[in-house]
């Protein structure tokens, strides 16, 4: 088959773009072809043969594409050691490493081969500096097009504790986007369920009630907007759960998708691909367990589409009268019952002890529960409240007569005259409380004794404290009410003597001693049965009882 001509002129909102993005977009061929092509000097532009896969067109450039629809065109693989330089080193010890992947690069090698990853760069690097046998485990993945910082292991310890952490979510995780449209809202979550589908190898969000869900997995992201920019919104995303395309997915699915998605959303003449960056990587180090926290800057390509975007917001806001950079939102603070509003303005504690009094303003409705609110008398606002053990007694004040009292309280009584500001005594210095006699009429609670009433004089003595009555005396019972006979009288021993511990083994007094029987006796620890005969095995037939005579 004769070869095919193709020309055509890049449009105005396709300047900038790479040539390779170029060939793709107008040609409809995979990425692999398109480099394939201008590695096999099959593209021209301006009449001059392309030799690099990013260069940059102009709006008016002439492409000129002669290709052979038979053939396969697979781009020229490099080599070894031309990739040492396409990665940046972060941080490294001897147990983990972590890198700046670029975009555009894989993170582990294809499977057909041939082309470069950022394996491959990693350990070609390791061989460059002398280490032969380095060892390299790769934990996890970004998307090809997707930039940022990513973790290896070096050591099989570490690899098993990096992957228990991803397992378990135990992790930081943060990356910068920008979106296509604008979000109402500053902050939020998106929790959904992905599944690949089965042709395209595309993901998809689905409803997890549904028959086709199975399978599926569960997917959660937490953003929050940073700048906001004309049609665009640059946010800022924190995984809960890393599935693949996950950020791309559900932000898609919604109706703002990434800039430059040319899978999941549309082209951009600003970015060429996904504007999506790995900024912020922290892990739990596997030896020290100490927090490594790693953070990789910006790429120029995404710098250059948040100037450009930038660039067009300051246009906005000047034909509109408008003066200085927008305002950026506000980072929203975490909610918490303690704070009572910005760190500044935090009522303090004095120096004695006591908490400062802020009144709530008039209009403030009280929390369900509370009392409500009662303005502070002029001249007192500042006035710390007294500690509570400087207090002192409450004083005691009696409520009006018509006041209802509580349910299970007592009804109200009038205070004698004179005695109506006069302080309770505190508690310790109260005594102990003097006995009063019931009346001879009053019926005993249920389970109490019935009323006895006091001898004469006895009256108004106080009851002695508990601990002042000392040990009960013992007192025999009567002789002729026990079933077992008299009882030796103990009133002319002494009745503080204890009693003697009951020994099982001692022979009662006058009893006859019994003999110790010796036959059959073992010897042996504590608890072991006396031998005896063997007892018969099982499922042996037993001896049968001899028969009685007569």
């Amino acid at each position: 088959m004769a070869k095919l001509d193709q020309a055509w002129t890049v449009e105005a909102h396709h300047g900038g773009s790479a040539l390779a993005a170029e060939l793709h977009r107008h040609m409809g061929v995979s990425h692999r072809q398109a480099k394939g092509l201008i590695d096999a000097r099959c593209v021209k532009v301006n009449g001059e043969i392309a030799t690099k896969h990013g260069q940059r067109l102009e709006a008016g450039d002439k492409l000129t594409v002669a290709f052979d629809p038979a053939l396969k065109y697979d781009p020229i693989p490099s080599p070894k050691g031309a990739l040492d330089n396409s990665f940046k080193t972060l941080w490294e010890d001897t147990h983990l490493l972590f890198v700046d992947k670029p975009a555009g690069l894989l993170t582990v090698p294809a499977e057909q081969g041939g082309e470069a990853s950022l394996a491959d760069a990693v350990s070609d690097h390791y061989r460059r500096r002398g280490m032969k046998h380095a060892q390299l485990f790769i934990v996890h993945r970004l998307d090809r097009f997707t930039s940022g910082v990513l973790v290896f292991a070096r050591t099989p310890e570490a690899l098993h504790h990096l992957k228990k952490l991803f397992a378990m979510h135990k992790l930081q995780r943060t990356y910068r986007a920008i979106l296509v449209g604008e979000l109402p809202e500053n902050q939020g979550t998106l929790k959904g369920h992905l599944i690949e589908h089965a042709k395209t190898l595309k993901m998809r969000v689905v409803d997890p009630k549904r028959k086709e869900a199975e399978g599926s997995q569960s997917a959660v992201t937490h953003y929050r907007v940073v700048e906001r920019l004309p049609g665009h919104t640059v946010v800022e995303v924190e995984l809960e759960t890393g599935r693949r395309n996950q950020i791309r997915v559900q932000f898609a699915d919604r109706g703002f998708p990434l800039l430059g998605d040319q899978v999941y959303g549309e082209e951009s003449p600003l970015l060429d691909r996904q504007a999506l960056h790995a900024e912020v990587l922290g892990v739990k180090h596997p030896v020290t367990e100490q927090m490594v926290l790693v953070t990789a800057p910006l790429p120029k390509d995404f710098e250059a589409a948040l100037k450009a975007l930038r660039a067009k917001t300051r246009l906005v806001r000047a034909a509109a009268g408008e003066k200085g950079e927008a305002p950026k939102p506000a980072r929203p603070a975490k909610p918490s019952s303690k704070a009572a509003g910005p760190s500044s303005d935090r009522p303090r504690f004095s120096k004695d002890g006591a908490k400062p009094r802020f009144d709530k303003p008039k209009g403030d409705r009280p929390a369900p529960g509370k009392k409500p609110f009662r303005p502070r008398p002029e001249g007192t606002e500042d006035r710390p409240r007294k500690p509570f053990a400087d207090r002192g007694a409450k004083p005691r004040f009696d409520r009006p007569e018509g006041d209802r009292p509580a349910p299970g309280k007592k009804p109200f009584r009038p205070r004698p005259e004179g005695t109506e500001d006069r302080p309770r005594k505190p508690f310790a210095d109260r005594g102990a409380k003097p006995r009063f006699d019931r009346p001879e009429g009053d019926r005993p609670a249920p389970g109490r004794k019935p009323f006895r009433p006091r001898p004469e004089g006895t009256e108004d003595r106080p009851r002695r404290p508990f601990a002042d009555r000392g040990a009960k005396p013992r007192f025999d019972k009567d002789e002729s009410r026990s079933p077992r006979g008299p009882r030796r009288d103990r009133r002319d021993e002494d009745e503080s003597r204890p009693r003697r511990a009951f020994d099982r083994n001692a022979p009662r007094p006058g009893a006859p001693a019994k003999p110790r029987r010796e036959s059959g006796a073992v010897s042996g620890p504590r608890g072991a049965k006396p031998a005896g005969k063997p007892r018969p095995k099982a499922g042996a037939p037993r001896k049968p009882f001899p028969k009685k005579r007569g």
